[in-house]
Formats: structure tokens, sequence, C-alpha cells
């Protein structure tokens, strides 16, 4: 395994220990960039490389990522420009089904021989949550969940609101029957007499 050691900091026995995937490994070393890279060479490219990214599986349950990018020294700076294209599962925010979200994102970055390694994973992670909307929705006219019965209102015919907002009116207006503004109901009306003096 030539290069892994030094690139990703992984040898063969660890990987064997803690049952690391070696292509997996392999797709990481593409993203860690060195100015060791570009000793022989002013450019260096990527098509298509697969990526797992390490995301919060409560914002992402899963991810099909693909990115592609070049890379160009120009003496003591290398410039990345890429771009990320691929398909996130997300849980909407309403309904809490699961639907897909195609992305294609565009990035540039770029870093000085003072780092000398760059981990280019870190900056695409970085693009991809910030592109992550807050409260994500599976669209935009998603009807959400039945907050009585608990049915997803964009499947299933619920009468579940229209029926507890009558009943609530209906309540209310009994309690406003009901009441006797003199007093309450079982007050008995009194009138003021005066004496003569």
């Amino acid at each position: 395994m030539p290069g892994l050691k030094n690139c990703s900091g992984i040898d063969k026995q660890t990987t064997n220990k803690y049952n690391l995937n070696l292509s997996m490994l392999y797709a990481m070393e593409k993203f860690l960039l060195s100015f060791d890279d570009f000793k022989k060479r002013s450019k260096l490219s990527v098509k298509d490389a697969a990526v797992s990214l390490d995301i919060d599986k409560d914002v992402v349950k899963s991810s099909l990522i693909k990115v592609s990018f070049k890379a160009d020294r120009y003496d003591d700076i290398i410039n990345v420009v890429g771009n990320i294209k691929g398909v996130l599962s997300l849980e909407c925010s309403r309904c809490l089904s699961l639907f897909d979200q195609n992305i294609d994102l565009n990035f540039d970055c770029s870093f000085g021989i003072e780092e000398y390694t760059f981990d280019l994973l870190n900056e695409i992670r970085e693009n991809i949550i910030l592109n992550i909307p807050m409260k994500p929705l599976c669209r935009q006219d998603c009807r959400g969940i039945c907050q009585f019965c608990g049915c997803d209102k964009n499947e299933t015919q619920c009468l579940c609101e229209e029926k507890n907002i009558n009943e609530f009116v209906a309540e209310k207006w009994s309690k406003i029957k009901n009441l006797n503004i003199t007093g309450g109901k079982n007050a008995k009306s009194k009138k003021k007499t005066y004496s003569a003096s």
C-alpha cells in the first residue's frame, strides 16, 4: 500500500485492526493535498471521486456524493477549483418522511506553503452543510403530520383539526351563554332602596 501511510497516517496493520475499508482510505488520500504532490508538476486533477461524508445522521441520513477538482500551484500557493454533485437523503421537518435532495455545488479554495498539507474533505463537507436547509421540506406545500392522530396529511384526508376546532368553538360559546354578567348564573339581582330623610 505505497504512499498510504505517509498521506493518511494509517498503515495496513491499523486498517485491519479497525476493519477500515481500503477503497475508502484510497479515496480519502485523493483529497489530502500536499506540496509534495507538486514537486514534479504544477497541476493536479481528480474526476468523479466518491466521497464518504462524516455528517450527523440526524441531519443527513445517507449520501451519494462525487467530487471533481483541479489544483494548480502558483509559487507558494495552491488553488483548488471543484464541483460537488450527488444526492442527500434528508428528513422532512414537517412530515418526517425521507426525501432525496440533489446537490450541484461549485467551490474554490487555496492554501499556502506554511500549511503544507490540506484536507480538501473539510472544505467539501463545509460547503455541503452550508447548503442544507435549516428546515428541510420534502415539498414546499407539505402539510405535515396531524398533531391529534399522527397521520401524514399529505397521504391521508384528516378531519381532526376541523373537528377539534368545532368542539373548541362550541365549548367556548357554551361558557359565554352560561355567563351571567350581573355576577354569575346563580346570583340574584338586588335592588337598592333609599329611605327618605
